[in-house]
């Protein structure tokens, strides 16, 4: 382990972590941006806070913000994105009010903001320079509001990191209560609104029933790209409540896991189920190191996390096995230029690739406006699209070469940093939620490289609330030690 740990590679990789105790960081902290902000801040609680000294609002500020966020990840499962981005915006406002008048109350920001803030300036750029400025605003305007929801989860996470386990578990039982509608849908019978298989040539047995849930608009790719990233939060409630030897509650989170997988099998979404893979194949990776490296010692729980991996793959093998649909749906991933809807995406590919080409400096501007102006000129005959079907592809093409790379900087210091967690001798609570955080955000990432659900917003918001989750957990293993 030591000369893996101290190879040229990890090395390397080691690089893209950024420390507290780095230039860049400790700049970005003490810059004159951020102290003019924190002494506005200042000022303003300093001149309101005879008034607001004895206010029930402030007082209560933190559990409003909270309700507020309970409000906006319900809203995710059946409200319009104008009704998602103006709670999203109520929240903000609620956050700039605690800022305002709560004395002591400053921004702040933690070692993963800084290739974000770059990402943000860079995207910044690419709209100054787009040809394209009013429908590139309106793309930099909807990042900013998922940006937005960022600051929200963070500032009301950052000193009290134990409410992590809640928000993470308003995630699971919305992911449930969304994967029961789901079920229902898929043995009740649901038309489909579009096009979302390609039939030619399929037997009876093999059409699907894509359920497509209560998000709107309805899409069983976005009900997935959804699922997708909450699963990982119905697991992380599971380990916490076995771990505090809390098994009922256990066997019922358990219970919503499996449900919202069976979910995700039912929408058809090829994508999703390599993501749910991702997603699971990283809980057997992280659960298994906790369990040889934290409880070495029983043997018992080697032997049960063996046996729930023979029989869960034996459970995914039966049920694929018996149903030719799922078969088909996961024999159709290979099929690259035989299935409609994958050769539908490796034409929108090769012609977004020829227009990042065109644009890789700075993109052509944010915002799947800009980019259904511009496909025109570089798409296929007979293949109009909205996107790039790729997050990594639309990102450089919207934004530019060095956007994506501080992009990809952002998610590697989200890997390293995750996994340092999860390594070190650390409070066993914290390694489960930033596991289950992880777990998430891998899942999301691989469903995005062929698919741009990513961008909708409820997928976005469970993605930030993940980032934020684990960038108010590091360093306060202490904090979480002293609540419980």
């Amino acid at each position: 382990m030591e000369i893996f740990k101290n190879s040229f590679f990890i090395k390397q990789i080691d690089k893209l972590d950024i420390r507290e105790d780095s230039f860049i960081y400790q700049s970005i902290k003490s810059s004159f941006f951020f102290n003019m902000i924190n002494k506005f801040f200042s000022f303003s609680q300093k001149l309101f806070g005879k008034i607001t000294h004895n206010s029930f609002f402030i007082k209560k500020i933190d559990h409003i913000i909270l309700f507020l966020i309970t409000s906006l990840l319900v809203s995710l499962l059946f409200a319009p994105t104008k009704v998602i981005g103006i709670t999203a915006g109520v929240c903000f406002f609620a956050l700039l009010g605690k800022l305002f008048f709560k004395p002591g109350e400053k921004l702040s920001v933690n070692t993963l903001d800084v290739p974000l803030i770059l990402y943000i300036i860079l995207v910044g750029l690419s709209v100054a320079f787009s040809s394209m400025l009013i429908p590139s605003l309106k793309g930099f305007a909807k990042l900013m509001v998922y940006i937005c929801c960022y600051l929200v989860f963070f500032n009301v996470l950052k000193n009290k990191p134990y409410r992590s386990f809640y928000l993470i578990g308003i995630i699971a039982v919305t992911a449930f209560v969304e994967s029961l509608t789901a079920i229902y849908q898929n043995f009740a019978g649901v038309e489909a609104l579009a096009t979302w298989q390609d039939k030619t040539a399929l037997n009876p047995e093999q059409i699907m029933t894509r359920v497509y849930g209560t998000l709107q608009p309805y899409n069983p790719n976005l009900l997935a790209g959804y699922l997708t990233a909450a699963i990982s939060s119905a697991a992380g409630i599971f380990f916490v409540f076995v771990y505090r030897k809390k098994f009922g509650p256990g066997l019922i989170a358990f219970f919503a896991m499996l449900t919202i997988l069976a979910a995700i099998v039912f929408t058809g979404s090829r994508g999703a189920y390599v993501g749910a893979g991702a997603v699971l194949a990283a809980l057997v990776l992280v659960s298994g190191h906790i369990i040889w490296h934290d409880f070495s010692e029983k043997l018992w729980l080697k032997k049960l996390w063996f046996y729930l991996l023979f029989f869960g793959i034996l459970a995914v093998m039966v049920f694929v096995f018996t149903s030719p649909a799922i078969q088909h749906r996961i024999v159709s991933i290979f099929n690259i230029w035989g299935d409609s809807s994958n050769s539908f995406r490796m034409n929108v590919y090769i012609a977004t690739v020829q227009m990042f080409l065109d644009n890789w400096l700075t993109g052509i501007g944010p915002g799947n406006e800009v980019f259904r102006l511009s496909y025109g000129l570089y798409m296929r005959t007979g293949f109009d699209s909205l996107g790039a079907y790729s997050v990594p592809l639309e990102i450089a093409v919207e934004s530019g070469i060095l956007a994506f790379a501080s992009f990809f900087w952002f998610i590697a210091a989200v890997f390293i940093k995750s996994t340092k967690i999860i390594v070190s001798n650390i409070n066993i609570e914290q390694k489960i939620l930033v596991s289950c955080c992880l777990a998430g955000i891998v899942g999301i990432i691989v469903h995005g490289l062929v698919d741009t659900i990513f961008f909708r917003p409820q997928v976005q918001v469970i993605f930030w609330l993940l980032i934020a989750v684990l960038g108010a957990n590091l360093g306060f293993d202490q904090k979480i030690k002293n609540k419980q």
